[in-house]
């Protein structure tokens, strides 16, 4: 199933401090500009083990987006899927045998080359590590190579998202075999080496991992597509922003991927010599309703708290020019705009009748998330004007994403900011959505959508898939278990000189490195 709505192109907002210029530089011999060859990008935090077939979590990501590629890949700005290793693709009218043919000349970094029996292998090898993102090839029955360019993958059952799981950062990534053999650890598949190591076609490959210290990428020599001018990303670990911050101004840094408040952009605004890039993302800010809330419990209170959320406002002075308010149940691009608009009328004298009963609620948010933080806070004034007594706690993240296991610790409200694995509704529904998903956090159960999200999977006529996913998305925002209040950007502060910037909408705290082009 091939999604056609895209998403609009990169709008780049000037602004930040000021600065020496970026390191790795040469003299240009037409103009004598500086030309950078090396970037310089914080990590928060050290990656988990960067196995391509466990890794499956933003902070890293980019390591893995530039040294692998997958099959496929979305189109720069877009949810519309084109080629990437395999250049084009053919599905059977029953939607079980898909048939890839492979781009010629591709070489791993180890120099050894990329064919048929190679993505076999690495197909085969997503299975048996058995990692999160497994689920991707869960299905898969049968895969065959009848010669070195032609790749055959046959499926157990029809699965409309399965071009998208293979355009998908997450998704099944190419890794040389050959390195997987010299580097195995018994059956280990190579995976204590992959930890700290790469072995893909992408245009870099990791050549330094110091933990809690730095992570360097440089060119790979074998890449197939055309050289990048940069040649070296280097990723120092910085856990604050605040020093973060300071770094881009100085110099130290050229550029910063994620992690600033709506206040620190709009600081920065004020300084000549950086930029902020705002890239429309699938990511959406939303409240998560307890079912078992004795406030919000009810259809009807959960009606209430929809109508007295603001969405324009509280978007405005949370997020900025960092969001939009949201305006359809899933992210803009994975459905065709409209088809499931969010039902989102602000009437707070709905949320004031509901207050006059009183009650306790517990507004929660993941630590660490300042922006989330401050959404909480701002929700809490709304409740507590409403005749609610409102109070407001952090979650840490292991025991934020372990609601699941502990019912009895969920809050009455809970806010997040998600993104799917892919551009497809399937992969934000079956992840959020559906009855004992692995993020359904408040443990809300709406057995009619899961039967049309299921139904949807299992057609293989793109129309009337489309079609049982709309009224899949229809039945679960009408549940009001989830309230989406804004579409955020992926937001990247950087200095003054770039241009080339190029990323996907699935992709998050990422950028492509090897379209980036400096001239200062």
């Amino acid at each position: 199933m091939k999604i056609t709505s895209g998403i609009a192109p990169l709008a780049i907002i000037a602004l930040l401090l000021s600065g020496t210029a970026c390191s790795g530089k040469t003299n240009n011999a037409n103009d004598n500009a500086t030309v950078a060859s090396t970037v310089r990008t914080p990590l928060m935090s050290d990656p988990p083990p960067l196995d391509p077939d466990t890794f499956y979590q933003p902070e890293g990501l980019l390591i893995m987006t530039s040294a692998y590629q997958g099959l496929l890949q979305y189109a720069p700005g877009s949810t519309k899927l084109e080629g990437l290793l395999a250049t084009k693709w053919d599905v059977s009218p029953d939607g079980l045998t898909y048939t890839f043919t492979l781009r010629d000349g591709v070489k791993f970094a180890d120099g050894t080359p990329f064919d048929s029996a190679a993505a076999k292998a690495s197909f085969q090898r997503r299975t048996d590590m058995a990692g999160g993102p497994a689920y991707m090839l869960a299905d898969v029955k049968d895969m065959q190579t009848p010669d070195p360019q032609t790749f055959v993958v046959t499926l157990t059952k029809p699965v409309a998202p399965f071009l998208d799981y293979l355009a998908s950062p997450y998704g099944p990534l190419m890794t040389s075999p050959t390195a997987v053999a010299e580097h195995a650890n018994g059956n280990d598949h190579a995976s204590a080496w992959l930890a700290s190591h790469t072995a893909g076609t992408g245009p870099y490959e990791l050549t330094d991992a110091v933990p809690a210290s730095h992570y360097t990428m440089t060119a790979n020599k074998n890449y197939w597509g055309e050289a990048p001018q940069i040649t070296s990303v280097q990723m120092p670990v910085i856990a604050a922003t605040a020093v973060q911050r300071l770094e881009l101004g100085n110099g130290q840094l050229d550029m910063v991927l994620h992690g600033f408040s709506k206040g620190d952009y709009e600081a920065l605004a004020a300084g000549p010599d950086t930029e902020v890039l705002q890239e429309n993302a699938l990511v959406k800010a939303m409240v998560m309703i307890n079912p078992s809330s004795p406030v919000f419990g009810p259809h009807d209170a959960r009606a209430a708290l929809s109508a007295g959320l603001d969405q324009t406002a509280l978007t405005t002075q949370v997020f900025g020019a960092q969001g939009a308010p949201s305006t359809q149940f899933y992210p803009i691009g994975m459905m065709p705009d409209g088809a499931v608009p969010d039902k989102h009328d602000y009437d707070p004298a709905k949320l004031a009748e509901l207050g006059r009963a009183g009650g306790d609620v517990e507004i929660g948010f993941p630590t660490g998330d300042s922006s989330l933080q401050d959404l909480a806070n701002q929700i809490q004034v709304i409740l507590q004007q409403a005749g609610l007594t409102a109070t407001v706690r952090d979650f840490p993240l292991a025991q934020f994403f372990a609601l699941i296991e502990n019912p009895d610790q969920r809050p009455d409200l809970l806010l997040a900011s998600f993104n799917p694995d892919a551009a497809h509704p399937d992969t934000w529904s079956r992840i959020y959505n559906y009855t004992d998903a692995p993020v359904n956090l408040q443990g809300c159960s709406v057995p009619e959508a899961d039967k049309l999200l299921d139904a949807g999977s299992a057609e293989p006529d793109p129309a009337k898939s489309q079609a049982l996913y709309v009224e899949a998305a229809k039945a679960y925002r009408d549940s009001l278990c989830w309230v989406n209040l804004s579409d955020l950007h992926n937001s990247i502060a950087a200095r003054k000189g770039y241009s080339g910037w190029r990323s996907q909408p699935a992709w998050m705290w990422d950028t492509d490195f090897s379209t980036l082009k400096y001239q200062g």
